[in-house]
C-alpha cells in the first residue's frame, strides 16, 4: 500500500507538512489532541453502546412522528428528508433515549451539531 500523502499542517500559521491522519505536525499533535470528533466510548460496537434493535425500533418511530423531515432545517424554513435520529441533549452530557429527547435531522444538520457539541 502507498505512503500517505503529505498534507500542510491545519495548526494556524505552521508551514510544516506531515502524514499524520489528524493533519497536525508533530510539533502540534500533542496541541490539539482534543480537537474534532473523539469517539467517547472506543472499542465498543453499536450494541454495547445502546444502539441495537430497541434502537432501530425507536429511531424508526421518532422517524415516523416527525414525517422524515429534518427538524432544524424546518425551523428555518426548509424542507429536507431526514435520514438520522439525534438526542437533543447528547447522552454524554446528561440526555436519556426517551422521545421527547429526540429529533430527526438530515445529515449535514446531525455532522454540524454533533461537532459543536463535542467542543463543549
Amino acid at each position: 500500500m502507498p505512503a500517505r500523502a503529505k498534507r500542510p499542517c491545519r495548526h494556524k500559521g505552521c508551514s510544516a507538512i506531515t502524514s499524520n491522519p489528524v493533519s497536525y505536525c508533530d510539533a502540534h499533535q500533542q496541541q490539539h489532541a482534543g480537537d474534532g470528533w473523539r469517539n467517547y466510548q472506543a472499542g465498543k460496537s453499536r450494541h454495547e453502546r445502546g444502539y441495537g434493535r430497541p434502537w432501530d425500533i425507536k429511531r424508526a418511530r421518532i422517524l415516523a412522528r416527525d414525517q422524515h423531515l429534518c427538524q432544524e432545517c424546518r425551523r428555518h424554513g426548509i424542507g429536507t428528508t431526514a435520514k438520522t435520529v439525534d438526542h437533543i441533549t447528547p447522552k454524554a452530557h446528561g440526555g436519556t433515549d426517551d422521545d421527547s429527547n429526540l429529533e430527526s435531522l438530515c445529515w449535514p444538520c446531525h455532522r454540524r451539531k454533533t461537532a459543536t457539541e463535542r467542543l463543549k
